[in-house]
């Protein structure tokens, strides 16, 4: 039997074909497999919405359009019986890592839905979800397309019940309808008690990165707290959209507490890179490794430099905006602990080290994965590009961090990567590398003034 025959079964209406169809393809969906080039549409197929240019069909298209109209099954499987769900999503992950699979993936209202599913609390496959956003945010050409998603919300601040908003695109047999919440498109009144407002846009990033704070709170494992699902996974979304300048703003632009509206603007407003480095710590290797692979990327905008070096009780000019101030994000202290362990240090070098690394206690760990390891070495490198960046440095205390760091070290790239910044800490400074961060602010600030004539 051709397994291309079980394709007609994924949207038969009877649960139990649709069940069986799934199973017996899922096995040949991993990048190994033998069989998996039967979903693989080629990459000229017609994304959706879109038609063959004058009616006229490319050689192999009668195969592409059953390919694609497998995996629009499977996303459409997705919202099915949690049994089922679990099995299509799995099955889009396999097969996302190929962007001709995953362009089909970016139709803007399977989006909508993935990121509200993800979003919403109730959502016990939120897990999978994330890890089917990590792999199309992996591919740069759909990172802006995720970039500009807006989902709708439906804010609910009166209510008594956690969160106080609704995602009703998010609705699918295994999510559950917020306690508070009345669908006001069927005829039904808002609901009072709860404050409930009327739908609006709001966007994805956001949303995003609500649910993976709350994916790492007390008692999310046990099933007990906030949410069902850790959604590890989104800490690669965020590390992904942050990996181009185009749509790094997202997350170092400050936006106020979620879910209010990006307009409203205050000097308390936080950039949601502030909520995602707190995490480069935290027992997940994944989560750890996207809270980090941020800072990375954003320290690529040496502009940015010195508000990531800035305390949170301070504000600084916003690169972006300098008619606003804003807090400072203060990574360093979340950059070096990674690379810290029980060792002591004197006591006027401990003065110097950010207050939350002093007197640590005998049972701090150094991180375990020397990828994390050379990624903190990496950022500090970053860090250590512009003046501001090395001064702060000095000033904190990074040598004596990495000095110990570079004693325990075993591998030696590491090793070689902690040396090459120990160089630029300890090297004396000259005319030129003082002003190489003035200059490169006025210049940015010269290509940014309009022009006015009179």
């Amino acid at each position: 039997m051709d397994l291309t025959e079980l394709f007609q079964f994924l949207s038969s209406p009877n649960p139990a074909a649709r069940q069986i169809a799934l199973q017996n393809l899922i096995g040949h969906t991993p990048k190994a497999a033998p069989e998996r080039h039967i979903f693989i549409p080629t990459s000229f197929a017609p994304l959706p919405g879109e038609t063959t240019p004058g009616g006229k069909r490319k050689t192999g298209s009668e195969a592409d359009e059953v390919k694609v109209q497998a995996i629009k099954d499977l996303a459409s499987l997705c919202r099915d019986q949690a049994v089922i769900a679990h099995d299509a999503l799995s099955a889009l992950i396999n097969l996302s890592d190929d962007l001709a699979v995953a362009r089909q993936l970016a139709d803007k209202e399977f989006l909508v839905w993935l990121v509200s599913y993800t979003a919403n609390t109730t959502s016990p496959l939120s897990p999978l979800t994330s890890m089917l956003l990590s792999n199309l945010t992996s591919h740069p050409a759909l990172v802006p397309t995720m970039a500009a998603l807006t989902v709708p919300i439906v804010p609910l601040p009166l209510s008594k019940h956690y969160p106080p908003y609704y995602l009703p695109a998010c609705a699918s047999a295994s999510s559950t309808i917020h306690p508070d919440f009345r669908d006001t498109s069927m005829g039904i009144a808002p609901n009072a008690e709860a404050g409930q407002e009327e739908e609006r846009e709001i966007e994805a990033v956001r949303a995003l990165v609500q649910a993976f704070e709350d994916g790492a709170g007390e008692g999310v494992r046990d099933s007990n707290g906030k949410r069902k699902g850790e959604c590890h996974f989104l800490a690669s979304v965020f590390a992904n959209l942050s990996m181009l300048p185009a749509t790094r703003p997202l997350l170092l632009t400050p936006q106020p507490t979620f879910p209010a509206p990006s307009t409203e603007h205050t000097s308390d407003d936080e950039p949601l890179l502030s909520k995602i480095v707190v995490y480069t710590e935290h027992p997940d290797t994944i989560r750890r490794g996207g809270a980090l692979g941020c800072i990375k990327n954003c320290a690529m905008d040496r502009a940015s430099h010195s508000w990531l070096l800035t305390s949170e009780d301070d504000r600084v000019v916003l690169p972006s905006d300098n008619t606003r101030k804003v807090r400072g994000v203060d990574v360093l202290p979340w950059v070096e602990s990674p690379l810290m362990g029980p060792e002591e240090y004197d006591m006027d070098e401990m003065e110097t080290l950010p207050a939350t690394l002093q007197f640590l206690p005998p049972s701090k760990k150094r991180e375990e994965d020397s990828v994390l390891r050379m990624m903190c070495v990496e950022i500090l490198l970053l860090l250590s590009t512009t003046f501001t960046g090395r001064e702060t440095l000095r000033n904190r205390g990074a040598y004596y961090v990495v000095r110990e760091a570079h004693k325990a070290e075993q591998d030696q790239p590491i090793k070689d990567a902690i040396e090459r910044l120990v160089s630029l800490l300890q090297g004396e400074e000259g005319r030129e590398s003082k002003s190489e961060q003035l200059d490169g602010l006025v210049k940015k600030g010269e290509e940014e003034l309009d022009v006015v004539e009179v």
